[in-house]
């Protein structure tokens, strides 16, 4: 579900993100549990723009980590005049009211089988390049969570395609420590990367090697992300891989990429 106009649709999630989601996550994330955040020098010079937050994909509370800190009074890149989003697939919501709730809430359903010429991608792509409102968007370049806990080796070409539409910058999150949410007590660490602004691949054709080659470098900005995090402790080892079922691996999604 897609709330129009955009007007409509701009003000509607505002007001629920901050009456009802706001308090939610300042509850589960600062007061019942222990957030630790590095990196949050890097924002200041993307005050007043749209960007594109790419968190790893671990649970599915993860929709929500990159917005802790920026739900923040004490943060300058989340404004009052903000629109606050993320990509999400809707199979992953059960029941109709909580697609409208999530809907409302700023989630973007995403269909994986339609790929990048879908109307959510075109239309978060068309909302993104409108001068009047800044959005930040959460978008998951792995595309889906991990089995693991570790990051996927490759990411989907879709965070390509709408950073080479939007030019907005791409701020890399690795956050560790969240595989209990929600609980109390927990420890969560959130590292903020310097924004990557891509302008290498600004006057590349916007075509499908272009994508991927903007989604690569997105990757190894997070991979060396999860490195650091690595060597300092902060990461469990990997679980095991996918359940077998009478002595066959279940084969991996054959969907086409999306964000």
């Amino acid at each position: 579900m897609i709330v129009k106009p955009d007007g409509l649709r701009y003000w509607l999630t505002f007001y629920a993100q901050r009456l009802f989601m706001l308090p939610a996550l300042w509850l589960v994330f600062r007061v019942l549990n222990r957030v630790e955040v590095e990196g949050v020098e890097h924002l200041a010079e993307l005050e007043g723009r749209s960007v594109i937050l790419c968190p790893n994909h671990r649970t599915a509370w993860d929709s929500w980590v990159g917005t802790v800190w920026a739900l923040s009074s004490r943060r300058r890149l989340v404004a009052r005049d903000s629109y606050m989003g993320v990509l999400a697939a809707p199979e992953n919501v059960p029941t109709v009211p909580l697609r409208i709730l999530t809907s409302i809430l700023g989630a973007i359903p995403v269909d994986r089988q339609q790929g990048v010429d879908q109307h959510a991608l075109q239309d978060t792509a068309r909302i993104m390049q409108d001068p009047r409102r800044k959005v930040v968007l959460t978008v998951f370049p792995e595309g889906t969570r991990s089995r693991t806990g570790r990051m996927r080796r490759r990411g989907r070409p879709g965070i390509g395609w709408l950073q080479h539409k939007t030019g907005a910058p791409v701020v890399p999150i690795y956050h560790s420590g969240g595989e209990g949410m929600p609980g109390i007590g927990l420890k969560l660490k959130i590292r903020i990367g310097k924004p990557l602004y891509l302008e290498a691949h600004r006057e590349a054709p916007d075509e499908l090697s272009t994508w991927r080659a903007i989604t690569a470098d997105v990757m190894r900005a997070l991979h060396a992300m999860e490195d650091e995090a690595r060597a300092e402790g902060d990461v469990r080892p990997p679980r095991r891989g996918p359940p077998r079922w009478r002595g066959r691996t279940r084969r991996a999604s054959s969907r086409v990429p999306s964000a």
